[in-house]
């Protein structure tokens, strides 16, 4: 992505799967969250992390 000129990334993963510690161990930090709660769709709360690209050697 850096390559590519990017000097952020972001992802998404549900509060409920290990995939967020994967994530963070590759230096993404929590940006926020958010809930959907309409009955019928109800899922776990969604976090979104980012990555400054440009701080990467």
């Amino acid at each position: 992505m850096r390559g590519l000129g990017h000097g952020m990334a972001m992802t998404s993963t549900q509060s409920d799967e290990e995939a967020q510690d994967f994530w963070r161990w590759l230096g993404y930090r929590d940006a926020g969250s958010f809930d959907i709660d309409v009955p019928g769709y109800e899922q776990p709360t969604e976090l979104i992390l980012v990555k400054n690209l440009r701080d990467e050697a």
